[in-house]
């Protein structure tokens, strides 16, 4: 199924499919950006509650806890990347605030 995207670009006419494509990349750049900027602060917060909340016994050990934000993220920029063992001990690497001791 395919998906019709029609902007105006104001008086003078249409919008050349790289006008569009340029367009539509700033905004999702600038979402990342948004949703990047209290990651930290609102992971740490995630993590507190879980550790409150979360209590594993001999056959269940949390590993990490992350949002869904997060993980919907980096799943949308490289698609399966969360199944993969490798990236996500890369991940909780350069997330300590993630990782559960």
């Amino acid at each position: 199924m395919s998906v019709n995207i029609i902007i105006r670009k104001g008086p003078k006419g249409k919008a050349s499919a790289g006008e569009v494509g340029d367009v539509l990349m700033r905004r999702a750049e600038q979402e990342v950006a948004r949703e990047k900027a209290g990651y930290r602060d609102r992971s740490r917060k995630i993590r507190k509650a879980a550790d409150d909340h979360l209590k594993g016994g001999k056959n269940l050990r949390p590993v990490a806890v992350y949002d869904a934000a997060t993980y919907l993220r980096h799943e949308q920029e490289r698609p399966g990347c969360m199944s993969d063992p490798e990236y996500r001990r890369d991940f909780l690497k350069r997330n300590p605030e993630c990782k559960r001791d």
